[in-house]
């Protein structure tokens, strides 16, 4: 799935690393940050552009910057300014001592870096997709679901016979008007929470009307033509005109491959980025004092 993380990639890797440090820490002019003066070229914004966008790809920012408008690069350059003389103000005053936000902060820029450079070593194949499907298939589960409308009858103003009777009349004036899925609102009381229900699963169901009626929706044979019921919450009365009903599915790759091989890319860099960062934690001795 991934370019194994071998000594030439890692010697490369560094090197990177290497030239960021120099170029982000110590490069430049000697008292760059003991003038008053802030060069702005080419170089330093491409840089610039990289860290705003979160994408460490140089030909991209080229192609950004090289696309900005006469307004757009004015701004961006103001903002690269800004940037930079309070970044000079804070190493004046030693903020960058001893803080553990700003040791975050470069050590977060360093993982950004690293991902930059493990992403271009990153090659997921057809068979790679397939692979990471097939190991994480219950990740791309489609729930079952139903589509329905009801008409509720409350008990609030009638005891248990008075709303099965009422329930059972409403039944059957609603199959003798041959009330369509989108008049239910126009019948019944008013229910705490929807009267159509469009493709919902059964956690949702279950969560409005309780386990049981979510079980019976749920058994229900679809048709758009009849109402069924009545069935009991802990509300009242349903009539319930059930038009779609889906079984739970696992899909097929085709559908859903773009999503699976972009959920199989990023499992790649994660794990090449680990790698690579704990090829360069491995380059320092650790001596415990504990």
């Amino acid at each position: 799935m991934k370019k194994i993380l071998q000594e030439p990639l890692l010697h490369f890797l560094l090197i990177g690393l290497g030239l960021f440090v120099l170029f982000e820490f110590v490069g430049g002019d000697a008292d760059e940050y003991d003038s008053r003066v802030i060069e702005v070229d080419r170089d330093r914004l491409l840089t610039f552009v990289q860290f705003r966008t979160r994408a460490f790809e140089p030909s991209a920012a080229a192609e950004r910057l090289d696309a900005m408008s006469p307004e757009e690069l004015e701004l961006l350059i103001d903002d690269y300014v800004r940037e930079e003389a309070l970044h000079r103000e804070a190493l004046a005053l030693g903020m960058d001592k001893n803080d553990y936000v700003i040791k975050r902060r470069m050590v977060q820029s360093i993982e950004f870096v690293t991902n930059g450079f493990v992403t271009a070593a990153v090659e997921v194949s057809d068979a790679d997709v397939a692979t990471y499907y097939a190991a994480n298939r219950d990740d791309y589960f489609v729930p079952p679901y139903v589509t329905f409308a009801h008409v509720f009858l409350s008990t609030e103003d009638r005891d248990r016979g008075e709303m099965a009777a009422a329930a059972t009349k409403m039944l059957a004036e609603l199959n003798a008007a041959q009330a369509p899925f989108s008049h239910a609102p126009r019948y019944g009381d008013r229910f705490p929470y929807f009267v159509n229900y469009v493709e919902r699963s059964p956690e949702l169901v279950a969560s409005h009307f309780g386990e049981r009626m979510a079980e019976t929706v749920f058994s229900l044979q679809p048709s758009e033509t009849t109402w069924q019921g009545p069935f009991e919450s802990a509300y009242g009365a349903h009539l319930v005109m059930l038009v779609r009903k889906a079984d739970g599915r696992y899909p097929e790759l085709g559908e859903i491959a773009d999503s699976v091989r972009r959920d199989a890319e990023r499992e790649a860099v994660n794990s090449l980025q680990d790698e690579a960062i704990q090829a360069i934690v491995d380059t320092y001795e650790v001596r415990r004092s504990l």
